[in-house]
């Protein structure tokens, strides 16, 4: 245990006053110039997180309305009466036509009898 006593105070390496206050002024330097860098993206994070929490405030309100709102009355739409050549057809058919078309059943189709 003596030996340890004896080895004395002193550090194992040594640096000039300078190299340390150089360094300390380096540091220094550094670190104010990253603190400022990560106030500048604390500042941009900060920004995109507000605009997107409106963006979304402002989509479910959107949606919300939309589901909520109460529909104007409508003008009921008309159809325009023209006639097709169905109608055409149809209203050239006398009486005893019409009652025909009733039983019209046809027996076979040529295209699709089996071989």
């Amino acid at each position: 245990m003596k030996d340890f006593e004896n080895i004395g105070k002193r550090m194992p390496y040594a640096e000039s006053d300078d190299y340390v206050s150089q360094l300390v002024e380096r540091t220094t330097e550094k670190a104010l110039h990253r603190q400022g860098r990560a106030r500048t993206v604390s500042l941009r994070v900060r920004l995109l997180a507000a605009a997107a929490v409106v963006l979304l405030l402002a989509g479910i309100g959107i949606t919300y309305y939309n589901k909520v709102a109460v529909p104007l009355p409508q003008q009921p739409q008309v159809a325009e009466d023209t006639p097709g050549p169905i109608d055409d057809f149809l209203n050239s058919l006398s009486d005893e036509d019409a009652q025909l078309l009733a039983y019209y059943d046809i027996e076979e189709i040529p295209e699709y009898e089996d071989n």
